[in-house]
């Protein structure tokens, strides 16, 4: 009698609703232009984020769009805001993102950890939440 093994599943995130076929082209240029004004390869850029040059190469050339995991990915080894990558594709609308430019400020922080930049995130946005409910 063997034992069969049982496998832990977790629910995968859904797909970002890329709007527009334009829209790739678009963030794959923001994504090149960010990464060449950083001044990093693609190749040290595959390494930090842990996406293949490849997969790289079709996002910002506007064949591929790129997921949920692939976008935050990006934007650490960037050291931008998912948020600001979101804005960029249009899947964001920039008029419901007021905390975007604080969020971008303490992502670029270069003294914080990326745990203590999470954490900033999330008080910011807690505030902003719990001021918006006391005015309404």
């Amino acid at each position: 009698m063997t034992r069969q093994r049982k496998r832990r599943t977790t629910a995968a995130p859904p797909p970002v609703p890329w709007p527009t076929s334009t829209t790739a082209s678009s963030l794959g240029d923001f994504i090149r232009r960010q990464r060449e004004l950083a001044n990093i390869s693609l190749r040290k850029m595959a390494e930090q984020s842990g996406i293949s040059a490849a997969v790289l190469r079709e996002i910002e050339g506007g064949l591929r769009h790129p997921s949920r995991t692939i976008v935050q990915s990006l934007a650490t080894a960037l050291r931008l805001s998912a948020e600001t990558l979101y804005l960029q594709a249009g899947v964001l609308d920039p008029q419901g993102i007021g905390e975007a430019p604080a969020v971008r400020e303490i992502q670029r922080d270069p003294h914080l950890t990326e745990r203590q930049r999470d954490i900033l995130v999330e008080v910011y946005a807690a505030f902003r939440s719990n001021n918006r409910q006391r005015r309404d």
